[in-house]
C-alpha cells in the first residue's frame, strides 16, 4: 500500500513537471549534488567536534597535571620547612643539654639543673628528653635533695624500662631511699638489680648494700 501510493505520487510529479516544463532530471541532479555538499559540511562540523573535544580532555589532563605539580611543589615546600625547624629544634635541644651536662660534670648543680627543667619544657618531644630526666635526678642526687631525686627518678623509670640507664637508676634510687629511711624499698630495687642485671659494673657495689640492708634489718629486728 505503501509503495503504491508513493508510485502514484511520483507519477503524478513526474506527469506535472512534464506539463510545467521542468527538467525533472536536472532537479534531481541539483538535489543530490545539495544533499552530498550537506553531508561534507556534517562531516567537516563532526571532525571539527571531535577535534575540541580532544583539545579538550588535552586542556583537562594539562590543567590536572598543573594542579598535581603546584600541590607537590606546597608539599615539598612544606615538608622542606618543617625538616629545617626540625633540625633547628633538634640543634638548640642539643645545646641546652649538652651546656647542662657539662654543668652537672663540673659540680654546678643548681645551674644544672635550672637548664634540664628548662629543657623539658622547651624540648619535651626531643630525643635527648628521657636522659634529661636521668641526669636531673643524678643532679638532684649530687644536691642531696632526695625527695626530688626519687620523684624524678621514678618518672625515668615508668617512661623509660627500655632505656640504657634502666640499670643504674636501680641503683641510684635505692641510695635514694637509703636516705630517706625507706630501707623495704631499697631492698627491693638491689633485688630486682640482682636478678635483671647481674652483669652490671655496679653489681659489687649493689651487692654490698644489699648485704649491709639486710644486716641492719636483721639487728633492728
Amino acid at each position: 500500500m505503501y509503495y503504491l501510493g508513493l508510485f502514484i505520487f511520483l507519477s503524478i510529479f513526474i506527469l506535472q513537471s512534464a506539463y510545467s516544463g521542468i527538467n525533472t532530471e536536472k532537479v534531481v541532479i541539483d538535489h543530490n549534488q545539495k544533499i552530498k555538499r550537506l553531508l561534507l559540511k556534517n562531516k567537516i562540523l563532526i571532525g571539527k567536534f571531535e577535534l575540541l573535544e580532544q583539545q579538550q580532555e588535552i586542556s583537562t589532563g594539562k590543567i590536572k597535571e598543573l594542579f598535581n605539580l603546584i600541590t607537590y611543589q606546597k608539599s615539598s615546600g612544606i615538608i622542606k620547612e618543617t625538616s629545617f625547624k626540625t633540625r633547628e629544634y633538634d640543634k638548640k635541644a642539643k645545646r641546652v643539654y649538652t651546656q647542662a651536662r657539662s654543668l652537672l660534670i663540673i659540680e654546678q648543680y643548681d645551674q644544672a639543673i635550672k637548664l634540664f627543667k628548662q629543657y623539658l619544657v622547651d624540648y619535651s618531644n626531643s630525643s635527648y628528653t628521657s636522659d634529661v630526666y636521668y641526669w636531673l635526678a643524678k643532679s638532684y642526687l649530687a644536691k642531696e635533695d632526695f625527695h626530688n631525686a626519687k620523684n624524678t627518678f621514678v618518672v625515668f623509670q615508668q617512661q623509660n624500662p627500655l632505656h640504657y640507664k634502666f640499670s643504674n637508676s636501680l641503683f641510684d634510687l635505692a641510695k635514694v631511699y637509703i636516705e630517706l629511711n625507706k630501707q623495704d624499698k631499697a631492698q627491693g630495687l638491689l633485688s630486682t638489680m640482682l636478678v635483671k642485671f647481674p652483669s652490671h659494673k655496679a653489681i659489687n657495689r649493689a651487692k654490698q648494700l644489699l648485704s649491709k640492708i639486710i644486716i641492719k634489718s636483721k639487728v633492728n629486728n
